[in-house]
């Protein structure tokens, strides 16, 4: 019997009755108490229902990283919703039948493996009468297998979700839209080539070739993990990559799809669906919120604040006289006392100046232990305490500020000490001064009025250079100038042509001496302890480019060298005026170049705008020697019998602007212009954003004079990154991260040099990025 499908016009029929209805079905609907229906992922990622998007955004922060799994492809898929209108989402798909390439000796059985980027931007929100729409671009800046564009509109009623839309391409392959498809092909005459080498954003195409109408409904079920789907599928898989490629058969007896996900709490869910009316899909997804992580903190406990009493009035003379030691506690006090026949004299306040009876060196530990200033110094003035010290723990400043002039209200006398002085370091540099009035501050720890704030007593200013004594031990063995650190390393990668995921994990010994302030001697060394790049079938993989193999030789420094110095330099680093600051360095400066360099920086404190250059000659070094470095720019690799060039020297180094927008809050936008390792020229652009927990999300292309031919697959560089504050995971405060990186492909075009310090993170506390403190924390 044939199998009949509804007619577009019974489709559009019930879809104009059903949005018809929608104010009343609400106010039915809502006399019912159902768990709250939330957005879950699609197949492809991203909010959806399976095959097909909706307009629906999920909550700001919102990170899924999901896998789903059929008879013809398998996806890897990582969504983030960047901003409450946007969300974006990165994806690796495994083609099950078909193979990397035709060339066994290439890429063995690896399963054919296409990458592709997404985003979603919201036009409408949903109101009473008004369903959230959204239009969007899938896989647009890869091959193009499943590339497409939507618009959808998605309504909530009760506990319904409905969703219509119209999509192109990829998803509106099945042409219901599209009157003359059968005198088109299959494509509908839309352009299904890419641009270069693959990798280009195709925009040329969008909105084009096949439109169909799809549509589905999402149901939240009384029971709260369960939800239930259906969709009324765009595509008709008839040019579909295996269909096209492979000539895999892949029909559809059935134009609706139907899912059931069930949720585990708000961590993960479970997909199931029953697509195409013979496919079974499974997945599974894993999310978080990037807006409200926390982590309960055993930082030790804030001192209480117990200010010294002020000295008590006395019929006497007090004469008190100090060592010369600064850190001697030894005091004379000399009273005479007045006989019976002496004349009295009006009682005086002596205001004993308690400061000379404190333990500073104590004192400077509990500002390390409890108020995170590192390796704090303190200077004693007539009415002033400094403390200099690198701030390593807190990065909700006001934190650290209240906890540090507790500590000092506690060991001195507010009547004598009018201001505490706070010069914040990096790398021992000064970065900011923070002035805090005694007076205001004892109001601020005392509740003396309401909605009391630390940022009530205290001025952000310029550094400037401690006065008065200081008080605390300087006598240092030199070996307390030296650093140590070990941590374990990890580099992974994904989608290569001789493996889908290919790792090494080491462990990574750090050292550091620093003969003063500014200059420093450090390296490090790492102990590659397990990897799968024994996979690897070339040492010079032949990617058709003639370029210099700046990058594509990591399989040569990664796999061959179980032991290998990644760094040895030295470094100068200093300011020279309030807010210019620079640095000159040399030595093995990464794993794979050493040479000499320098950056300078313009930053003013709190400024959105930073500007900043860096200008470095380097050499390649050579992988199969600890120290050594090419000499010859022309070498030959046996295994494939073709010759390639490496760097013997070049300069390299780029103009950089940072932006911090007021008008866009949390956000960083850098665009460094110069020439890079294969001595290519382009500009390299860079935005992220920070979430509430601290959490930065960021994506970055690199365009230069090499045309798509020359740069080999992928066009040119791009990639995304995150990094996470390591106090999310750990019940102590810090300021270190972990920061995780993503590029599609390792080219040689656009490719930087690695350096061991940045001066925009050396200044951070400036402008705050990387240790901006939570938004729950901002009002302190």
């Amino acid at each position: 019997m044939k199998k009949s499908t509804p007619t577009l016009h019974t489709f559009g029929r019930l879809s104009a009755l059903s949005l018809a209805l929608l104010p009343l079905l609400h106010v039915s609907a809502d006399e019912f108490s159902y768990p709250t229906l939330l957005p879950s992922q699609s197949d492809f990622g991203g909010v959806g229902l399976m095959q097909m998007p909706t307009g629906r955004m999920a909550p700001e922060g919102e990170f899924n990283f999901a896998t789903s799994y059929n008879d013809e492809y398998q996806h890897f898929t990582a969504s983030v919703q960047l901003f409450p209108w946007f969300e974006t989402t990165i994806r690796y798909t495994q083609v099950q039948d078909l193979l990397y390439s035709d060339d066994p000796s290439f890429s063995g059985s690896t399963k054919y493996t296409d990458k592709g980027i997404d985003f979603k931007v919201r036009l409408l929100e949903e109101t009473d009468w008004l369903p959230e729409t959204s239009f969007g671009v899938r896989d647009f800046g890869g091959t193009g297998l499943f590339d497409g564009e939507f618009i959808a509109a998605t309504k909530r009623v009760g506990p319904l979700d409905f969703t219509l839309g119209i999509g192109w391409g990829y998803i509106g392959n099945s042409g219901n839209l599209t009157s003359d498809k059968k005198d088109l092909n299959y494509n509908c005459d839309r352009d299904t080539s890419y641009g270069g080498s693959g990798g280009t954003v195709d925009y040329q195409r969008w909105f084009k070739g096949c439109a169909a109408l799809f549509g589905g409904i999402e149901y939240q079920t009384p029971w709260e993990p369960l939800r239930l789907k259906v969709e009324y599928d765009g595509n008709d898989y008839q040019s579909d990559f295996p269909v096209v490629r492979g000539g895999v058969s892949m029909p559809q007896d059935s134009k609706f799809n139907y899912g059931m996900l069930y949720r585990f709490g708000d961590w993960g869910d479970l997909h199931l669906s029953y697509e195409r009316g013979n496919t079974w899909t499974l997945g599974f997804s894993l999310q978080t919120n990037f807006n409200t992580l926390t982590q309960i903190k055993r930082d030790p406990e804030a001192a209480k604040y117990k200010p010294l009493p002020a000295a008590p009035l006395t019929n006497a003379t007090t004469e008190v006289t100090q060592n010369s030691d600064a850190t001697s506690k030894v005091s004379k006090v000399e009273v005479t006392a007045l006989s019976e026949k002496q004349t009295p004299v009006e009682p005086i306040s002596t205001n004993k100046d308690t400061t000379h009876n404190v333990d500073w060196n104590k004192v400077a530990q509990d500002l390390q232990s409890i108020a995170g200033y590192y390796n704090a110094q303190i200077y004693l003035d007539h009415d002033t305490v400094t403390v200099v010290g690198e701030q390593s723990k807190f990065r909700d400043r006001n934190e650290a500020h209240r906890r540090a002039a507790t500590i000092l209200a506690n060991n001195t006398d507010t009547a004598t000490i009018k201001e505490y002085r706070l010069i914040e370091t990096h790398y021992h540099q000064p970065v900011t001064e923070t002035r805090i009035d005694s007076h205001k501050f004892a109001q601020v720890a005392s509740y003396g009025y309401i909605n009391a704030k630390m940022a009530d007593t205290s001025v952000v200013s310029v550094p400037t250079s401690p006065q008065g004594k200081l008080v605390t031990e300087t006598d240092k063995d030199w070996l307390d100038n030296f650093g140590f650190d070990i941590s374990p390393t990890m580099v992974q990668s994904f989608g290569g042509s001789e493996g889908f995921y290919m790792f090494n994990i080491g462990v990574t010994g750090s050292a550091s001496y620093r003969f003063n302030d500014n200059f420093e001697f450090s390296s490090s060394i790492y102990l590659n302890l397990y990897d799968n790049y024994d996979k690897f079938l070339y040492d010079v993989p032949p990617d058709g480019t003639d370029l210099k193999r700046v990058r594509t030789l990591i399989r040569q420094y990664v796999h061959d060298n179980p032991v290998r110095v990644n760094n040895l330099q030295l470094t100068w680093m200093d300011n020279l005026s309030e807010n210019i600051s620079y640095q000159a360095y040399g030595g093995y400066l990464e794993m794979m170049y050493g040479g000499v360099g320098t950056e300078f920086l313009y930053r003013p404190l709190n400024s959105q705008w930073a500007f900043g250059f860096d200008v470095n000659y380097v050499k390649q070094r050579d992988p199969d020697s600890m120290f050594g470095f090419f000499e010859d720019e022309h070498q030959f690799d046996p295994l494939t019998n073709r010759a390639y060039r490496v760097q013997t020297g070049t300069v390299t180094g780029h103009a950089t602007a940072y932006y911090q927008p007021n008008w866009f809050p949390n956000t960083l936008l850098r665009v460094s212009a110069g020439q890079y390792l294969t001595e290519d020229k382009g500009v390299t652009v860079d935005f992220s954003k920070q979430f509430n927990s601290g959490v930065i999300v960021g994506a970055f292309a690199t365009k230069t004079n090499l045309s798509s031919e020359e740069y080999g697959e992928g066009s040119f560089t791009k990639g995304f990154y995150i990094s996470v504050p390591f106090d999310l995971m750990t019940i102590k405060s810090t300021h270190s991260r972990a920061f995780l990186s993503w590029m599609p492909l390792t080219r040689d075009g656009g490719q930087m040099l690695g350096r061991k310090y940045n001066l925009f993170d050396v200044t951070d506390a400036r402008a705050p990025w990387y240790t901006r403190p939570s938004i729950e924390h901002n009002d302190k």
